[in-house]
């Protein structure tokens, strides 16, 4: 797969005519790792330490898909001030792209289950009415049982369809690749 990286952005996002998806999710949910494990090489930067990513990360699939790695929510560390600017680059990435947002991937920690954040994401990207999936991750760390919980919750909250993930196995990576297809194509 031929990924190359565009660029690290904190303010003035490039305007470009690519369709776009987006990975969206908690501060250590694996969205470096899910990417790269996508297109199968280290393109996004992992870190042990939640809150790595402080800017909006964009890297071009077969020169044809942008794929969009955004600053994770939760329990970073860091201040309060910078979670602010975080959510203003956010809001601020969604209005401006709207028109090239083809799907926004809401990135759930198998083993957690969706958080009160999570739920808000979803709630959220519905209300702006911007089309989600909602993707699984670390499925090798989560037993049977956290992830049929995850499962069920995830159903509580509307949610029916989940694309079922482990970065670290490979698991879900043509799955994840088909509805990237689908919804930048279709």
């Amino acid at each position: 797969m031929k990924v190359e990286f565009l660029g690290s952005y904190r303010e003035d996002l490039p305007k470009d005519h690519f369709k776009e998806v987006v990975f969206v999710g908690r501060s250590n949910v694996g969205k470096s790792s899910l990417i790269n494990m996508l297109v199968g090489e280290p393109v996004a930067r992992v870190s042990k330490e939640p809150g790595r990513t402080r800017s909006i990360n964009a890297f071009l699939l077969e020169g044809r898909i942008k794929l969009v790695d955004v600053p994770g929510y939760g329990f970073a560390k860091v201040s309060k001030a910078e979670r602010e600017s975080w959510k203003r680059l956010i809001e601020s990435y969604f209005r401006e792209r709207r028109q090239n947002i083809r799907c926004v991937f809401v990135l759930i920690d198998s083993k957690v289950g969706p958080t009160d954040l999570d739920k808000l994401m979803i709630e959220w990207l519905r209300h702006i009415n911007i089309p989600y999936k909602v993707v699984l991750t670390k499925t090798d760390k989560a037993s049977q049982k956290e992830l049929s919980k995850s499962l069920e919750l995830l159903k509580v909250v509307g949610v029916n369809e989940v694309i079922i993930t482990s970065a670290k196995e490979g698991k879900g990576k043509k799955e994840l690749y088909r509805s990237i297809l689908e919804v930048v194509e279709g």
